[in-house]
């Protein structure tokens, strides 16, 4: 696992600051000062950490300067290892190999009201949502639950402002759960939620019944169906001329690569997006955590590290 050569950037780190407990701010610059690539609110970057940890960070939006990112990295005792790197091991000064940024999760055009939904750390698309929204003078409404008070991130900006509810899940008062609150929502809202895994299949199992145009969500983690092997498939590659037979316990990405297609990948887990592929043919079995619904449904795009092929005429725009 590791960073394709494209869009790589060699940033430092710059400053390390408390943010909330658990929770650490980063903030990187070019070493000689450079502007880096600009993004909207929702964008994310990969940041290589070592052997075998490559992560995903939301961008807090606005960038603190054009050659500056800064993101906010809880830290997770029990998780992989990429959270207990930079909160135990960074030193300012350090260098890393990062990804430009990318963005799935981009704020929808119109005068629809936003209806942002943040769980713990997911605040960080979030917030950086619900300043530009703020910014615009559009309808926003930022609902944000974590475990107690001293986890809410940037709690002074958000409290009391009337378009923010905060909530501490576990200090004793009434919190409303996503099936309590999904009903009263207007039903031309545009919904984005981020935050943890239950929270985000709640999301989605509860509105269902909704236009998939209006829901938006991003995931931290791979689904255990992006893991798991499948069937075989064979898959065409218009531009390059060449047919793959990928075997049940390879990845389409993993097919490419054996066949000397250079192809743009990051996580291998379908978490980043970063090997988006263009479908011009056949049927998908997505399996990624980037897609909405309604961009599975329209099967245009596929993630090729973890998506596959149903039968054998997948054709794609490589």
């Amino acid at each position: 696992m590791g960073l394709s050569d494209a869009g790589r950037l060699r940033l430092r780190l710059q400053a390390v600051e408390y943010a909330a407990a658990g929770v650490n701010l980063y903030r990187f610059a070019a070493p000689d000062g450079s502007a880096l690539p600009a993004f909207e609110p929702g964008a994310h970057i990969d940041v290589a950490l070592g052997e075998g940890l490559l992560r995903q960070y939301s961008l807090l939006w606005p960038q603190p300067s054009p050659s500056e990112y800064q993101i906010a990295v809880q830290l997770a005792e029990g998780g992989k290892g990429g959270s207990r790197r930079l909160h135990y091991e960074s030193v300012v000064g350090e260098h890393y190999e990062v990804s430009a940024p990318r963005n799935h999760f981009a704020l929808q055009p119109g005068a629809a009201p936003s209806v942002l939904l943040a769980g713990g750390i997911g605040i960080t698309p979030l917030l950086a949502m619900y300043r530009q929204l703020k910014a615009q003078g559009r309808p926003v409404a930022l609902y944000y639950w974590a475990a107690r008070a001293e986890h809410w991130l940037f709690p002074a900006e958000l409290a009391g402002q009337a378009d923010v509810r905060l909530f501490a899940t576990r200090e004793g008062a009434a919190v409303p759960r996503l099936a309590e609150l999904l009903p009263t929502l207007p039903a031309e809202a545009q919904l984005y939620c981020c935050g943890p895994q239950a929270m985000v299949d709640a999301f989605d199992q509860l509105s269902a019944g909704r236009p998939p145009g209006r829901l938006h969500r991003e995931r931290f983690s791979a689904s255990l169906e992006a893991l798991q092997p499948g069937g075989g498939f064979r898959a065409r590659l218009a531009r390059s001329g060449i047919s793959l037979e990928v075997a049940p316990e390879q990845t389409l990405l993993q097919a490419c690569e054996a066949a000397g297609v250079d192809v743009a990948y990051s996580c291998e887990e379908g978490v980043c997006g970063a090997c988006e592929v263009k479908v011009l043919g056949g049927c998908v079995e997505h399996r990624d955590s980037v897609l909405s619904p309604a961009q599975r449904a329209a099967n245009s795009h596929m993630m090729i590290c973890c998506s596959r092929g149903l039968g054998d005429d997948l054709v794609l725009d490589l």
